[in-house]
């Protein structure tokens, strides 16, 4: 096919994008960008190379949470948008910070607002891929993070996929360009984000 040289072709960003699953990242801390929330975002963006829809829920989401209830009759606009985000989605990754040897009290909460989906046709993370983040200052902590992560995951009727991410923070440095000290965690973050996108089709939710 050839063109006319008044003829004009769209250039490539105005054609429509694909619409391929949307998987949702859940993590980071309260008060800035975190390590927690810039590891998250490397393993997403290799989500999206892969053609998929992402969408973050990074620390100053989560701080917009209430503490959850379960006995509450009325949900705030953020609850019902964190919520409603995770029910249209085909995977989830979760990054925590490894708090006293565990997962952070923002994360849990977030986490425990997904009760609401209890009674869907596919409740809580049933049948997910979920990629799992752990960042702490040190390594002991990142094994016990990753450990709580697959029993709350495995809680949640999720599948965690077969690789995880731990990194201590005291030895590997994250940017604002969205690269990190240590070429080989930015490729263990990438990792995470391309084994959830391999799944994430498998997974589609409910009409």
């Amino acid at each position: 096919m050839t063109f006319e040289q008044d003829e004009t072709v769209a250039a490539p960003d105005t054609l429509p994008l694909a619409v391929g699953p949307l998987v949702v990242g859940i993590g980071g801390t309260i008060g800035g960008v975190s390590s927690t929330e810039r590891a998250l975002r490397i393993a997403l963006d290799a989500v999206e190379k892969q053609g998929y829809r992402t969408q973050m829920f990074g620390g100053a989401d989560m701080a917009r949470l209430p503490l959850y209830d379960p006995k509450a009759t009325t949900r705030t606009a953020d609850e019902q948008a964190f919520v409603e985000a995770v029910r249209g989605a085909s995977a989830v990754i979760i990054a925590s910070p490894g708090y006293h040897g565990s997962i952070s009290g923002v994360v849990k909460n977030a986490l425990d607002l997904l009760e609401e989906t209890a009674r869907d046709e596919r409740p809580y993370l049933a049948d997910m891929p979920v990629g799992l983040i752990a960042t702490a200052y040190g390594w002991q902590a990142t094994g016990s993070t990753i450990a709580a992560l697959r029993s709350i995951v495995h809680a949640l009727r999720g599948w965690p996929t077969p690789f995880a991410a731990a990194i201590n923070t005291q030895a590997t440095k994250f940017d604002d360009e969205g690269g990190a000290s240590d070429p080989a965690v930015v490729e263990q973050l990438r990792l995470v984000g391309r084994q959830v996108a391999r799944f994430a089709p498998l997974s589609e939710p409910a009409n």
